[in-house]
């Protein structure tokens, strides 16, 4: 069932763990020391004049790849509320590691660089992954929701 809330908000969640994937999280540059720092899910790229040295970040990449495969199997359980309840809490720890992942990417690799006064900002991939949890946690209230409204009336009869 397409057309109820938590279907549209895990629809949601699929389509931010595609711009996670596909954009940049983090960006930070410095014009004096011509230098830049861009994270992304696959990479982590440094580039100082006209060398540039690339860590790979491929597991931010497989943990949201993930997180959308489950969202997008958990749409089509409308009928297992319980499972759906479930793969929601799997899904949310899942996000919260790719929101961890690049934190941690940040902090570890990024910053220390140059200029540890600039933190460098954060990016469309980065503000995608907080709205993916979001989505993800109200829809998990839903799903809940509907689920008691279920037994209580299953208790009425």
């Amino acid at each position: 069932m397409i057309q109820r809330t938590q279907s549209l908000l895990l629809a949601l969640v699929v389509i931010a763990m595609g711009v996670v994937i596909s954009s940049p999280i983090w960006e930070k540059s410095s014009a004096a020391l011509n230098q830049k720092v861009v994270l992304t899910a696959k990479a982590l790229e440094h580039t100082q004049g006209a060398t540039t040295v690339s860590s790979s970040t491929i597991y931010i990449a497989i943990l949201a790849g993930l997180a959308a495969l489950i969202a997008a199997f958990s749409i089509s359980q409308y009928k297992k509320r319980v499972l759906q309840m479930s793969l929601g809490a799997l899904n949310s720890a899942i996000l919260a590691g790719v929101l961890g992942a690049s934190f941690f990417n940040v902090f570890k690799g990024g910053i220390p660089l140059f200029e540890p006064e600039n933190q460098g900002n954060y990016a469309l991939g980065f503000y995608a992954g907080v709205v993916a949890l979001l989505a993800n946690m109200i829809a998990n209230r839903l799903i809940r929701r509907d689920e008691m409204l279920v037994r209580s009336a299953d208790r009425m009869r």
